[in-house]
């Protein structure tokens, strides 16, 4: 039996986080093993909500953003012996109940990272100049690494606990992009699932809370880690693998 550690980064998210805790399937073909939610110096009462569901919180003590805590999630894991890891958003705008759906490619070795897609499923709610967003950086991302995705942005993802320790992510910003860039150059086979993405209910995105800042940010990740690996591909041919396997499952 596979054991599968689900990672949820948080954020002052105490209205949801229990519910997207309690609504993770206990199914007899794997094990959640562990649900690890990572606190991101919150000021209410998401930590002590997240307890009281079972999971066990850890706390960045920063604000570096989301690749923080996304490293810091896959360590955890890691540690943990997991074979697979799930990462899902806090907010409850993806459906826990997908889990199983997002690891079966996994499960059946047809991938090694699953990226579960809004855009090739459905979108309840999705401000304009958000979705806007996203279908300029996932194209960028696309064209750059020759993976053809649909949704880059996606937090609902799965790996296998070999990508989990090969991954090396440098932003303290965002990992979303730049994860699929690293994973690319490492050959490593990469799926979507379409997925509901559901209207927030409370409060608004913790991640963009400006479009400016959050495109420039974002831009200067890909630019730099995208450079960054084609000089080492280009200096060690085996770095970037011919097997840029992708596609959807």
């Amino acid at each position: 039996m596979k054991r599968v550690c689900v990672v949820i980064p948080a954020r002052n998210e105490e209205k949801t986080i229990g519910k997207v805790i309690k609504s993770i399937p206990k199914l007899p073909f794997f094990s959640v093993s562990c649900i690890v939610v990572i606190d991101n110096n919150t000021t209410d009462n998401t930590v002590s909500v997240a307890t009281n569901a079972g999971a066990r919180v850890i706390n960045t003590e920063s604000r570096k953003g989301l690749a923080e805590a996304f490293r810091t999630g896959l360590k955890a894991a890691v540690k943990q012996n997991a074979d697979i890891v799930v990462t899902i958003d806090a907010d409850a705008q993806y459906l826990a109940e997908d889990i199983p759906r997002i690891i079966a490619p996994i499960l059946t070795q047809s991938a090694d990272i699953v990226l579960g897609s809004r855009f090739a499923g459905r979108i309840e709610c999705m401000p304009l100049i958000k979705k806007l967003g996203n279908i300029l950086f996932t194209w960028i991302t696309r064209r750059l690494v020759n993976v053809p995705i649909t949704d880059a942005q996606t937090g609902f993802r799965a790996m296998t606990k070999e990508v989990a320790k090969k991954l090396r992510i440098t932003s303290d910003y965002t990992y979303t992009q730049e994860m699929i860039i690293d994973a690319a150059f490492k050959g490593f086979k990469i799926v979507e699932i379409p997925v509901f993405f559901a209207r927030r209910q409370h409060g608004k995105s913790r991640l963009i809370p400006n479009v400016y800042t959050y495109t420039m940010r974002v831009m200067k990740t890909i630019i730099r880690y995208y450079i960054k690996n084609l000089s080492r591909a280009e200096k060690h041919p085996s770095a970037k693998s011919s097997k840029l396997l992708t596609g959807r499952y």
